[in-house]
């Protein structure tokens, strides 16, 4: 890869530490500090060389004795009365943001807890949106489970991440993931309008899946598709901000409006087992519209493939 070759480089959900920790005292000598730690001095690193946005997922260590979100005491979650971390959930499952001068300016926590991230981490303090100069534009990060309801117990179609990304019209979705490979179960089995836990997270693949087969998981590319719904239904209509508008980060748009915005959506998945868990691949980059309804595949990785995968959106 070439310096100034790409706008935005995305890395895994954790992307340096593995996945699979057992407890609080299992992750904790892998917590890092968001600023200096092991990721995002590589996310730095890969900034200032290539001269793009870094997007990556690590553990963050929540510290004790700040009054700073950032810190890690948002609504005293996990944190004792005495104001000492709780040993038991001593971090946050986090994503870095690093602009192309190597400055970390955004980070965050991961809102939907999958069964995984609850054995060590706090519940995050919701989503974000930053505003990023184009071609990204205002721009949402999702962690994974982010993308599913609630706790499985939601309604299916509260579609909480999508409606958030309409809710502040952004441009971008960002979504480093640890997604599982699916079940090996018949779709007439899975009712994706359901909230199962068996059902939520992983679409089951057609019965006739060739284990050997390099291809993206197509189950999994359709899940997300259907899990960002309310950006391609045609009613209601997307609408986009005029350009004129302008906002702080994390704010909100101005009132003005046009139709047909196009939202790009990046899912940034391992590949491979840890743990006995295997993990789907199928990084994939897709552009959605509302007018005209559409979903663009623009390119996805296979189910066991690795490597830098480049995508032009136009």
């Amino acid at each position: 890869m070439k310096r100034n070759e790409v706008d935005l480089l995305v890395c895994p959900e954790m992307a340096l530490t593995g996945y699979m920790f057992a407890s609080g005292e299992d992750v904790k000598p892998f917590l890092e500090h968001p600023r200096i730690g092991p990721t995002a001095l590589f996310c730095r690193e890969m900034a200032t060389t290539y001269g793009c946005w870094v997007i990556a997922g690590y553990p963050e260590l929540a510290e004790s004795g700040s009054n700073d979100t950032a810190a890690g005491t948002h609504q005293g979650t996990g944190t004792k009365q005495d104001g000492h971390v709780d040993d038991a959930k001593p971090g946050y499952n986090s994503a870095v943001l690093v602009s192309p001068s190597g400055e970390v300016v955004g980070n965050y926590r991961k809102s939907f807890l999958y069964d995984t991230d609850k054995t060590w981490a706090r519940e995050g303090d919701g989503f974000k949106v930053f505003d990023l100069p184009p071609p990204l534009g205002r721009t949402v990060i999702g962690i994974c489970m982010d993308m599913n309801p609630k706790d499985f117990l939601a309604p299916f179609d509260a579609y909480e991440l999508a409606n958030y990304v309409k809710q502040v019209q952004a441009d971008t979705l960002v979504v480093p993931m640890n997604w599982l490979d699916p079940p090996q179960e018949s779709p007439d089995d899975l009712d994706p309008t359901t909230t199962s836990t068996t059902a939520a997270q992983n679409r089951a693949p057609s019965p006739e899946r060739d284990d050997d087969d390099v291809g993206p998981e197509m189950s999994t590319l359709n899940y997300w598709a259907h899990r960002l719904m309310p950006l391609h239904d045609p009613a209601p209509t997307y609408a986009a901000p005029s350009r004129s508008s302008s906002s702080s980060m994390g704010g909100m748009p101005g009132e003005e409006e046009k139709k047909g915005r196009e939202v790009v959506f990046v899912a940034c998945n391992r590949v491979g087992t840890e743990s006995g868990t295997t993990f789907v691949g199928s990084s994939a980059v897709m552009t959605i519209s509302s007018d005209p309804s559409r979903i663009e595949l623009i390119e996805a990785f296979g189910r066991k493939e690795q490597g830098v995968m480049f995508a032009h959106v136009h």
